[in-house]
């Protein structure tokens, strides 16, 4: 592997090659020599024509190749395995836009900081505004009441963030935060060996607020940039009622791990009344012709898989 290693990429895919090559082309227009990186894909065991697209990209990436799906966190530590050299490395989401600046500008950042052992840039919806994703505040029960109760949308509307995220006033001074985003994650490679990587508990979500958890037990003070700004439209491979139920069972997961059975009970208490109520407001805009009925069956369905999971645990 070439001692010029600047940065490793590490990126899972799972039905997203077509995103992946236009990522790669982001890259390429970018001002950081494509010289200077190594780039490690895991694929997922898609299902679509990914496995097409991606294997004539060789010897431009490391392409690994997974028999199942393992989750995000996993998929990360597989890619981060392959790598042989001591360079920092960043996992992308394949469904990220670069900036022609957003990876030097990163670099940059991480130069002048080297005490917070992880860096990430501020993450921005398709229209170019702030969506309030780049960072994470340490998960709460206060935080939780706020959304469940709906304050997060008056959260959003005056201070541009929610209850567990960051204004983008904040960011912007490079703040230090709780957790970075996972889709745009820079870690020292040292400090990621040390935290034995990624959580592999977790198949998706709350994996980066663990991991940055754990490295700022370690000392590490994650921070953001407001200098290196990425456009993030989100998942597309999954949505609707797979996409809250991975969430919200990851939440709970992750007070089951650093909490107590008191928290994991009024967790889960918190996130059934934030169902029920959302799905009353969605039933009642339905119901005189502004609602979506397409946002009131995830709801619903979501509140039912609940109760499913309850009378489980209570017949166990």
């Amino acid at each position: 592997m070439s001692s010029k290693t600047r940065l490793n990429i590490v990126i899972v895919c799972y039905n997203c090659g077509a995103d992946i090559v236009r990522l790669l082309a982001d890259i390429d227009d970018g001002d950081l020599p494509l010289a200077s990186m190594e780039f490690f894909v895991v694929d997922n065991a898609s299902m679509d024509d990914s496995l097409s697209i991606l294997r004539p990209l060789a010897p431009k990436i490391h392409l690994i190749e997974s028999e199942k799906n393992i989750g995000f966190a996993a998929g990360c530590n597989l890619g981060a395995a392959a790598i042989d050299n001591s360079a920092p490395i960043l996992f992308l989401n394949p469904d990220v836009r670069l900036q022609h600046d957003s990876l030097s500008n990163l670099l940059t950042f991480a130069a002048a900081t080297p005490g917070a052992g992880i860096w990430g840039g501020v993450t921005c919806d398709e229209q170019g505004e702030y969506d309030g994703k780049s960072a994470w505040r340490e998960p709460s029960l206060i935080d939780l009441l706020s959304w469940s109760l709906g304050a997060d949308f008056l959260l959003r509307r005056t201070f541009g963030r929610t209850s567990a995220g960051y204004s983008p006033r904040a960011l912007c001074k490079g703040a230090s935060v709780d957790a970075v985003s996972g889709c745009f994650l820079l870690i020292d490679q040292a400090l990621f060996r040390l935290l034995n990587g990624f959580d592999e508990g977790f198949f998706l979500y709350s994996e980066e607020i663990d991991l940055c958890r754990r490295a700022r037990g370690l000392g590490a003070q994650p921070r953001v940039t407001g200098n290196a700004v990425v456009l993030h439209a989100g998942s597309k491979t999954l949505s609707g009622i797979n996409k809250l139920n991975y969430l919200y069972r990851s939440k709970l997961q992750y007070f089951a791990k650093h909490g107590s059975p008191v928290t994991v009970a009024v967790a889960r208490v918190l996130i059934a009344l934030g169902s029920a109520i959302r799905f009353a407001a969605f039933s009642a805009l339905v119901q005189i012709g502004k609602g979506s009925r397409e946002q009131q069956s995830v709801w619903k369905q979501f509140l039912d898989d609940q109760w499913q999971r309850h009378k489980a645990r209570s017949d166990a």
